[in-house]
């Protein structure tokens, strides 16, 4: 199982909040694969990986976006990417 780590400020910015609409739109496609795990606000994890921006996504501890929403398309081709 691969592990999607979703990281948006809270209260989340724009940037955040089409991202984790995004996400909620694309997970039912992958749960089979990946874990999702969604991170609000500041936090160990943020801290684990240096993120002094977001949204921000982490697939398999590799940092694969960061600073914007990306595009559907975009993310699909990121989840490809790392296997999924």
């Amino acid at each position: 199982m691969i592990k999607v780590e979703v990281f948006a400020s809270e209260p989340p910015c724009s940037g955040g909040r089409l991202l984790l609409k995004l996400i909620d739109r694309v997970r039912p496609d992958y749960e089979d694969k990946a874990e999702f795990i969604v991170h609000k606000g500041v936090n160990d994890a943020t801290e684990t990986y240096g993120l002094a921006t977001t949204p921000a996504i982490i697939i398999d501890g590799d940092i694969r976006i960061i600073g914007v929403c990306p595009s559907e398309e975009t993310l699909r081709n990121a989840f490809f990417e790392a296997g999924l």
